[in-house]
C-alpha cells in the first residue's frame, strides 16, 4: 500500500514538473503573468479536473462577469456621471453669454406696417439690451453655482476611478491565470486524443465515441480560452480609459477656475460697453435697412414680371402631347412585347432541359432499385 501512494506521488510530481515546463514555455508576458504564478495556475486549473459541457461553459465565469461589470460602471461614468453633468453646464455657459450680442437681441416688433417696425426696433433698443443683460447675468450667476457644485463630484470621482484601477488591473491577472490553466488543459485533451485515437480498432463504436466526445469538449474548451483572451484584451483598453477620463475630469476643473476668474469678468465688462455701441449702431442700420428693403422691392417686382410672362408663353406655345412622351410609350410597348416573347422561350427551353433531368433521374433509380434487388438474390 505505501509503494502505491509513493508512486502515486511520485507520477504526480513527474505530472506537475511537465505543466511546469509547458508553462514557462507559454508567452507570459502576452497574458500579464510572470513565472511565480504557476501555483495559482495550477490552482484553477483544478476546476477542469471534472470534465464536462457545463464546466467548460462555468469556466472562468465569475471572472468574466467582474470585468464586465467594471467595463459597464465605466461607460456609465462617461455617459450619465458628474463628467456629463459639467461639460454640459460649461457649454450652457457659453451659449447664455453668445446669445447677448448686439446683433441678436432686437426682437422682431408686433406693430404693423414696415416703417412702424422699423421705428419701434430703434426706441426699443436700449431697453431690449438692458433686461437681457441683467437676465444673461443672473443666468451665469446661477450655472456657475451649479458648476461649483459638480466639482466637488469631479474631485471625488478621481479616487473612485483609482480603485476601479486596480481592481481591473488585478482581473486582468486573473483571467490570465485561467488563460493558462485552460491551455495546459487543453495539452492535457490533445495527448488523451491522440492516446485514445491510436487504440481505437475496427468496428469499436464505444471508443470511438469517446474521442468524439473528447474532441468535442476539447473545441470548446478552445473557445473558453478564447473568449477569456478577448475579455482580458477589453480590461487591457478599460485602463487607458480610466485614465483618460480621470485626466478630462482634471482638466474641467482647471478649465472652469478659468472662465469663472477669467473669461465671465472679461464678458461683463464688454457687454456694459456694448450697451454704447448698440445705440450707435441702430440709427445707421435702420437707414440701411430701409435702403435695402426698397431696392430688393423694386428687384422682386421687377424679376417676378419677367418670370411670370415667359412661363405665360411657353405654357401658350406647348402641345397638349410632347413628342417625347409619344415615342417613350411606343419604345417601352416594343420592349414589353420582346421581353415577353424571350421570357416564354427561356420557359420552353427550360422545362424541355427539366426533362431531360428527370428522365436521368428517373434511369438512375431504376437502376439502383435493379442492382439492389440483384445483390440481395445473391446474399440468398
Amino acid at each position: 500500500m505505501n509503494d502505491l501512494t509513493q508512486q502515486s506521488s511520485e507520477l504526480v510530481e513527474v505530472t506537475n514538473e511537465i505543466k511546469k515546463q509547458d508553462f514557462e514555455q507559454m508567452n507570459l508576458q502576452e497574458i500579464g503573468l510572470k513565472q511565480d504564478d504557476f501555483t495559482e495556475v495550477m490552482s484553477a486549473h483544478k476546476e477542469l479536473a471534472d470534465l464536462s459541457q457545463n464546466s467548460i461553459s462555468e469556466y472562468g465565469k465569475n471572472i468574466a462577469s467582474k470585468t464586465s461589470t467594471y467595463t459597464d460602471e465605466l461607460l456609465g461614468l462617461v455617459k450619465n456621471k458628474d463628467l456629463d453633468q459639467t461639460g454640459q453646464k460649461l457649454n450652457e455657459v457659453v451659449q447664455v453669454a453668445q446669445q447677448l450680442n448686439t446683433s441678436s437681441i432686437l426682437n422682431p416688433s408686433k406693430r404693423s406696417g414696415f416703417l412702424g417696425s422699423l421705428f419701434n426696433k430703434v426706441r426699443g433698443a436700449k431697453q431690449s439690451f438692458d433686461q437681457n443683460f441683467d437676465s444673461t447675468k443672473e443666468q451665469i450667476d446661477r450655472l456657475v453655482k451649479e458648476i461649483e457644485t459638480s466639482q466637488s463630484g469631479l474631485k471625488s470621482r478621481v479616487n473612485t476611478l483609482d480603485q476601479m484601477f486596480n481592481a481591473v488591473q488585478e482581473e486582468y491577472k486573473q483571467l490570465g491565470i485561467y488563460i493558462a490553466a485552460g491551455r495546459l488543459k487543453q495539452s492535457d485533451m490533445q495527448q488523451q486524443i491522440q492516446q485514445l485515437s491510436s487504440e481505437v480498432v475496427d468496428h469499436d463504436p464505444q471508443r470511438t465515441q469517446q474521442v468524439y466526445d473528447l474532441n468535442h469538449l476539447a473545441n470548446n474548451l478552445e473557445k473558453r480560452v478564447s473568449d477569456l483572451q478577448v475579455l482580458q484584451q477589453s480590461a487591457m483598453q478599460t485602463l487607458p480609459m480610466i485614465r483618460i477620463i480621470q485626466s478630462n475630469n482634471l482638466m474641467l476643473v482647471d478649465k472652469f477656475y478659468a472662465i469663472k476668474n477669467i473669461t465671465l469678468p472679461a464678458w461683463k465688462n464688454q457687454i456694459s460697453l456694448a450697451i454704447s455701441l448698440q445705440e450707435q449702431k441702430n440709427s445707421v442700420q435702420l437707414a440701411n435697412t430701409i435702403d435695402d428693403a426698397t431696392n430688393e422691392l423694386l428687384r422682386r417686382n421687377a424679376d417676378l414680371l419677367h418670370q411670370n410672362s415667359v412661363d405665360t408663353a411657353r405654357a401658350n406655345q406647348r402641345a397638349v402631347i410632347d413628342i417625347e412622351t409619344l415615342e417613350h410609350v411606343q419604345n417601352t410597348l416594343i420592349s414589353t412585347v420582346n421581353d415577353v416573347i424571350q421570357i416564354q422561350k427561356e420557359g420552353m427551353q427550360k422545362r424541355e432541359e427539366a426533362a431531360i433531368r428527370l428522365r436521368s433521374l428517373q434511369n438512375n433509380l431504376n437502376q439502383l432499385v435493379l442492382q439492389s434487388s440483384s445483390e440481395i438474390k445473391t446474399i440468398k
